[in-house]
């Protein structure tokens, strides 16, 4: 497991050189309706969106089954849905900080997540969608703020969606999974879950933090009313 944190982290690094040298040509149209909803995220992330609005995906719906590191946890996901709405920002991002916001949501080499590519009156967008759809799980307090306070000012979100946004419950953080990033196999020794459980730990207190090529990309100024400084 180890050797998969430290290719993540490779390949990030890569591609946080890459975005050293510029936007580049590529744009591509991301919709985002988790943390990646509030500006405090993005800019932590040094992510540069090229243009921002609030946006409504048909037959979609959200849902907080992406487990977390931590037991009883989980992120949002998206699921096609008929007669559901998914209200989120769509992002322009360049190529570049498209490939960097992948390495985020632990698309490469983990393969946590996945690309969803969709199309809706002739604008071809994509969001992440888990690939670890896990029933029983909430979301905490913190994560859901962040997803409170994006929708605060989206225009398309009717009053009971954001009744069942603000007043959805949570749960508070359990000890760290031995599953991530790789399924549970039965019979696996308390030895080998100590292990896992140590390395998810260096994964997310070092590896998945400390970066030498992040610093290199200046941070957002600001990301107001769906536009960003580039």
């Amino acid at each position: 497991m180890i050797f998969r944190f430290l290719a993540w982290r490779l390949g990030f690094e890569w591609a946080n050189l890459k975005r050293c040298c510029g936007h580049g040509p590529q744009r591509v149209r991301y919709l985002g309706f988790g943390a990646n909803l509030a500006d405090t995220i993005l800019r932590e992330r040094r992510i540069t969106p090229l243009d921002a609005a609030a946006f409504t995906l048909q037959d979609h719906g959200l849902r907080f089954d992406h487990p977390s590191a931590w037991e009883h946890c989980s992120y949002a996901s998206a699921e096609p849905a008929p007669g559901e709405k998914l209200h989120g920002t769509l992002y322009t991002l360049s190529g570049r900080d498209a490939a960097r916001m992948d390495f985020y949501e632990s698309v490469p080499v983990l393969r946590r997540y996945r690309r969803t590519w969709v199309e809706q009156d002739g604008t071809r967008l994509y969001y992440y969608q888990t690939n670890r759809s896990t029933p029983g799980l909430l979301p905490t307090d913190e994560y859901l703020g962040y997803i409170t306070a994006g929708l605060a000012v989206h225009p398309g979100v009717d009053d009971d969606y954001r009744h069942w946004i603000n007043h959805h419950p949570t749960a508070i953080p359990g000890r760290l999974v031995t599953s991530f990033p790789a399924p549970h196999r039965p019979g696996r020794s308390r030895v080998a879950d100590a292990y896992r459980r140590i390395t998810l730990k260096l994964y997310i207190d070092v590896i998945r933090r400390v970066s030498l090529t992040e610093w290199m990309i200046r941070k957002p100024d600001s990301i107001i009313n769906g536009q960003a400084d580039s």
